[in-house]
């Protein structure tokens, strides 16, 4: 019977794989939220041979995650069939136990070092339920210390930065502001003659600024870590700020017909590219993570 606590983190755990990135990351959030840490596998429907696999898999993650957490959170595991759409069944889950969080795993690192997601994690990014978290192969990290939020002055933009400074209100850690300025688009600059280019390049230099103001003045000061306009294509832009981060936490593109995250371009790239763990945050809906009061107990021993 699903426990009726604070909505769950569910860790999902590839049995093929030994990387334990999206087990630690799974912990280290929940334990900043107070939430129960689920470690979920998935394995081929009528395949026993998986079946044990992945059993042995989520029970030893279960057994290092509880002595990791010394008590302070609830973690179980479970092992879910699939019928060749893993990404299915573990959205299938996270509907179940009403899930605040997906994390998953990166397949392996691309150039530069940066994530490349497999297409399990792919699925698992469109249309899940919920937040959705990707750790880097191999992330271990005890504590958040620095949180980046990618910031625009919209919807989705304003999710990403309360959620942003909620978990580091929650962690101990601090936030970093973003926001990234386009070049100017050839098409619409080419026409333009010098004086025109110049007063073009200037209004988006001030709006840039003002977005990151309006950011700026909605985290709390004792949260707050400084902020950057930044230039460039915007998921390259926040890859390369990415190398300062703990954690980078961007914005859905919103709900489609049936409530579930959708990722735009940008975020869909970020996550293949960023140097550090990506949180992709619903646009609407309840607060994606159960923030608990007692503030500051995130790391693990």
């Amino acid at each position: 019977m699903r426990s009726r606590s604070r909505p769950p983190v569910i860790a999902a755990l590839d049995p093929s794989r030994p990387d334990s990135g999206a087990a630690a990351l799974g912990l280290l959030l929940a334990r900043a939220t107070g939430a129960r840490l689920i470690l979920a596998s998935a394995y081929p429907e009528h395949d026993e041979g998986m079946r044990t696999e992945a059993l042995q898999r989520v029970e030893a993650a279960r057994v290092l995650a509880l002595q990791r957490a010394g008590g302070a959170i609830e973690v179980s595991s479970t092992v879910i069939a699939d019928d060749g759409a893993t990404a299915a069944a573990i959205h299938r889950l996270a509907r179940l136990e009403d899930a605040a969080l997906i994390v998953v795993g990166s397949s392996a690192r691309g150039r530069f070092g940066r994530v490349l997601p497999g297409a399990v994690t792919d699925r698992l990014l469109h249309r899940a339920p919920c937040a959705v978290a990707v750790a880097t192969a191999g992330f271990s990290a005890v504590a958040l210390r620095l949180i980046g939020v990618a910031f625009l002055d919209r919807p989705d933009g304003w999710a990403a930065l309360t959620y942003g400074s909620d978990l580091a209100r929650a962690a101990g850690a601090h936030v970093r502001v973003v926001t990234v300025r386009e070049p100017m688009d050839w098409t619409f600059s080419g026409p333009l003659d010098p004086a025109q280019h110049a007063a073009a390049a200037r209004a988006r230099d001030e709006a840039a600024e003002r977005t990151l103001r309006s950011g700026a003045a909605a985290v709390p000061r004792t949260r707050w870590s400084g902020g950057e306009v930044l230039t460039g294509r915007p998921h390259d832009a926040l890859a390369a700020a990415s190398e300062e981060l703990d954690l980078l936490v961007c914005g859905a593109r919103g709900y489609g017909p049936v409530r579930t995250l959708l990722l735009g371009s940008v975020s869909h790239a970020l996550v293949r590219e960023a140097a550090c763990p990506v949180l992709v945050v619903p646009l609407a809906g309840r607060e994606p993570l159960a923030v608990r009061a007692d503030a500051g107990r995130a790391s693990v021993a």
